[in-house]
C-alpha cells in the first residue's frame, strides 16, 4: 500500500497500482524525481509529500494514463488521485 498526502487528505493506492504508476513514472524523464520520492518514502515506511513541481509531473503521467486505458480500467486509487491533485492545483492557482 501507498499512502500519498495531498491538500485534500491521505490517498491510498494498492501495491499493483504504485508499481504501475512508478512504471510509468520512470517513462517520463520529468517525473523520475517523484518516482524517487516514492522510492524513498517506501524504503522508509511513510507516506509521500510531493513538491509542486513534482505534483505536476505526477498529474501529467496520471492524465496519460487515463488517455491511454479510458476511466473504466483506471484503478480508482490512481484515478482518486488524480482527482486531488487537480484540486490541489486549482488551491494554489
Amino acid at each position: 500500500m501507498l499512502r500519498i498526502r495531498t491538500q485534500r487528505g491521505m490517498i491510498e493506492l494498492t501495491d499493483a497500482e504504485a508499481n504501475e504508476l512508478r512504471e510509468r513514472l520512470r517513462r517520463v524523464s520529468a517525473a523520475q524525481p517523484a518516482e524517487e520520492t516514492i522510492a524513498v518514502s517506501a524504503n522508509a515506511g511513510t507516506s509521500v509529500t510531493f513538491t509542486r513541481a513534482q505534483e505536476q509531473s505526477v498529474l501529467e503521467v496520471l492524465a496519460i494514463w487515463l488517455h491511454d486505458v479510458g476511466r473504466a480500467q483506471m484503478p480508482d486509487g490512481a484515478f482518486a488521485l488524480r482527482n486531488a491533485l487537480i484540486d490541489d492545483s486549482r488551491q494554489t492557482d
